[in-house]
């Protein structure tokens, strides 16, 4: 009888749980039977705009996160999706679009961390006093030295801000 009550608790949390979230696949599950499928082979931080000169990357304004491969192959390049909102009023600080896909070559051997700068001084007209917000940011496509291809094209491992 304790077992029925106990089932029956553990299923209801877990329709909260997911009833509580926004889109169900926020819902983490740690199970050593899922598919290396389900998660991507890399790890990223959660990305910031720089308004300042990094050296050797961008003089205006960029976006810096750090990328840990953990793929058992070096990356050569990467392709980072994600949108841009002014910080004060959360509007598209843009004449165009907002919504950027910029591609990075960097070599990351398996098992290193790497901070990636992806430049966005040819995107604006005029230096940034103060960071934008990003949002929506996810790694689209990395390729492999190998010529192998991962993608994430719907931005299913995103890192969302706003």
């Amino acid at each position: 009888m304790k077992t029925r009550q106990i089932n029956t608790a553990i299923i209801f949390i877990t329709a909260i749980l997911i009833m509580a979230c926004d889109y169900p696949d926020w819902v983490i599950v740690d199970d050593p039977q899922a598919s290396p499928l389900d998660v991507p082979p890399f790890v990223v931080t959660k990305p910031v705009i720089e308004v300042t000169e990094h050296i050797n990357y961008f003089q205006c304004a960029g976006v810096v996160f750090k990328f840990l491969n953990n793929a058992e192959k070096a990356v050569d390049k990467i392709t980072a999706s994600f949108m841009l909102f002014d910080m004060k009023t959360q509007a598209n600080p843009f004449t165009g679009s907002n919504v950027f896909e910029i591609e990075r070559r960097c070599f990351v051997a398996p098992d290193e961390n790497r901070e990636i700068c992806i430049s966005l001084d040819h995107f604006i007209y005029i230096a940034p006093t103060e960071p934008y917000l990003i949002d929506f940011f996810y790694i689209s496509e990395v390729l492999y030295t190998d010529g192998s291809v991962w993608q994430d094209k719907n931005g299913k491992f995103r890192v969302r801000d706003l």
